[in-house]
């Protein structure tokens, strides 16, 4: 039966010969610039973000509400337009909308951005501008920014 010898010694620590070298070292003596492309972490909404968007809810659909259905639970959807793949809006943008017209069939990912517009009559440009303007007493610094 043959048997292979491993170069290393069973239970030898591995040693390098020559040390590692720091990356952020090595960047400020070539004199190049932190990377634009580096991993964003995604942040857990600030109080002040929080307690926005609780107002956001605390509205109603606005669907609902222009539809005169009345005052309806709602999630807070993030409209996408100007903003890149895989992003979402900034939380001042927010529109409250109940789960039938936000996730439904007849709702804005059922139907799509276009034929919601087509089949309700407004879009959520409008939708976001009313919430806004209801909502402008409660919307601090750190939102608006």
């Amino acid at each position: 039966m043959l048997t292979r010898r491993s170069p290393m010694k069973p239970g030898a620590p591995l040693q390098r010969r020559t040390p590692l070298r720091s990356t952020t070292r090595l960047r400020q003596t070539a004199g190049l610039l932190p990377s634009p492309f580096k991993k964003k972490s995604k942040k857990k909404p600030r109080k002040a973000e929080r307690d926005y968007l609780g107002h956001v809810a605390a509205l109603g659909c606005a669907v609902c509400r222009r539809l005169g259905y009345g005052p309806t639970p709602a999630e807070v959807h993030h409209p996408r337009k100007g903003t890149g793949m895989a992003q979402r809006a900034p939380h001042r943008d927010a529109i409250p909308l109940c789960p039938a017209h936000h996730r439904g069939n007849e709702g804005i990912h059922g139907l799509g951005v276009k034929r919601f517009s087509e089949e309700y009559g407004f879009d959520e440009a409008e939708l976001t501008r009313e919430t806004q303007a209801l909502l402008a007493p409660h919307v601090p610094e750190e939102v608006v920014a």
